[in-house]
């Protein structure tokens, strides 16, 4: 007999106004660790300065959320400054034009015909000569400066502007936060000035690539796709789905990047095999899967470092019809939020062989496509990243790069303390001031 969602516990510690933000921004891997121990996998929750609150079921049976059509994002609408009218918050036809048009860009032969492989390989080697006359490194603030470069080159900035894109870019994630007040120098005031310096820029970019004929590179090809209808996008539709390109592109694949840093600095034996997998190809090659071939320990390191730490620990859906989860034992109504745990799915012993631990040959000898579980941590169903095969591309490159570079000038990651407590909001990374020695 399926009881109504309404019955499920409520996660203790909720303050007024704030909800149970506060305690999910310290540590949302605790706080929903000692949930699913005390209350079980089904509970209520409140992300803040909200109406609604969400429900969070956990597992297997959460994920199964994220791909049901029962499910949809409509609910994102209300991130409108933030997400305006991308992907990201369509659903069932809609969202199948857009990302049909957007789609071809992102395939491995999208990347190939935009050179996007090149375009990583100068930009990290260019910026791993700055790491050699240092002692030590501000690990996330490189990630992320070599993670900007390669997104903004890749959507056509110039390299001379990137610090002002960097700097909008950092106001305009700000409109993400959903205070119930706007006022000069608030958090949706500042994000929406910010939009309407980066919304300017795009349309200049779109426009570029219109009068260049440019079909080639992400950003054309975005321009000149169409659907079967021979339908493209509109001026809105790419200056919306570009701008969430610019922030997912780099914020959640700079992470991961600096995770796996952090780590081999932790695991000098993993360093030293690094070493000698880079070292022994005489070119590093731009495709990923001739890269995952010749490299598979550095495609390993970056995907046990995204298991271990998804950027996106939570992902949501909106019910629009009664939903059941037979597992748990709930009926769902519509017009109900639900929420999962990446993280907490990401290490599910029913999954994993001793999930806490960091061992990227779990990922050595595969002889199928990681399951769907398995690559949780770019999301599920329909809106599945379509960044997949380019952070894929760009961790590994990145990785071997570094080991090609430090290991020819005699340098190696040294620790500067124990592996660091992520931060959680907005998403999951290391603190930024963590450092990275180099000896």
């Amino acid at each position: 007999m399926l009881r109504d969602a309404a019955q499920a516990p409520t996660l203790p510690g909720k303050l007024p106004l704030f909800g149970h933000l506060p305690a999910l921004a310290r540590d949302t891997l605790g706080v929903l660790r000692k949930a699913q121990h005390e209350i079980g996998p089904v509970f209520w929750y409140n992300a803040g300065f909200r109406d609604a609150p969400t429900l969070m079921v956990l597992g297997e049976e959460g994920f199964s959320v994220l791909r049901t059509k029962r499910a949809d994002s409509s609910h994102m609408a209300d991130f409108d400054l933030f997400l305006g009218g991308s992907m990201l918050t369509l659903d069932g036809a809609p969202h199948r034009r857009v990302r049909g048009v957007s789609g071809p860009a992102f395939t491995p032969a999208g990347l190939g015909r935009a050179q996007v492989g090149e375009i990583i390989t100068q930009t990290v080697e260019r910026r791993l000569d700055t790491w050699r006359p240092r002692a030590q490194i501000d690990v996330v603030g490189e990630a992320k400066v070599i993670a900007l470069e390669v997104i903004f080159r890749v959507m056509g900035v110039e390299v001379r502007d990137l610090p002002d894109w960097s700097r909008w870019y950092g106001e305009y994630t700000l409109g993400a936060i959903r205070l119930p007040f706007e006022f000069p120098g608030s958090p949706r005031w500042r994000g929406g000035r910010a939009r309407a310096w980066l919304e300017e820029r795009i349309r200049e970019i779109v426009n570029q690539a219109r009068a260049k004929d440019d079909r080639d590179s992400i950003v054309g090809a975005m321009v000149h796709g169409h659907d079967e209808g021979g339908i493209g996008l509109s001026e809105r539709e790419l200056i919306d789905n570009l701008l969430i390109l610019g922030f997912a592109g780099h914020e959640t694949t700079a992470s991961t990047m600096a995770w796996s840093m952090l780590y081999l600095a932790q695991y000098p034996e993993y360093w030293d095999r690094l070493c000698e997998e880079a070292t022994a190809m005489d070119e590093v090659p731009n495709d990923y899967t001739q890269l995952a071939e010749r490299a598979p320990l550095a495609a390993g390191v970056f995907r046990e470092s995204l298991r271990l730490y998804p950027p996106v620990s939570t992902d949501t859906r909106h019910i629009n019809a009664e939903l059941e989860l037979e597992r748990s034992g709930y009926r769902v109504p519509a017009n109900t939020i639900v929420g999962t745990s990446l993280m907490l799915l990401s290490r599910d012993p029913n999954h994993y062989e001793d999930p806490e631990r960091w061992l990227p040959e779990r990922w050595l000898g595969l002889e199928r496509k990681p399951t769907v579980v398995e690559n949780c941590q770019f999301g599920g169903g329909a809106h599945f990243c379509l960044g997949y095969h380019m952070a894929l591309l760009e961790g590994t490159l990145f990785l071997v790069h570094a080991a090609r570079r430090l290991a020819a000038w005699g340098l190696r990651p040294r620790p500067q303390g124990p592996i660091p407590k992520p931060k959680f909001v907005p998403l999951t990374q290391p603190p930024r001031k963590v450092k990275l020695g180099l000896a």
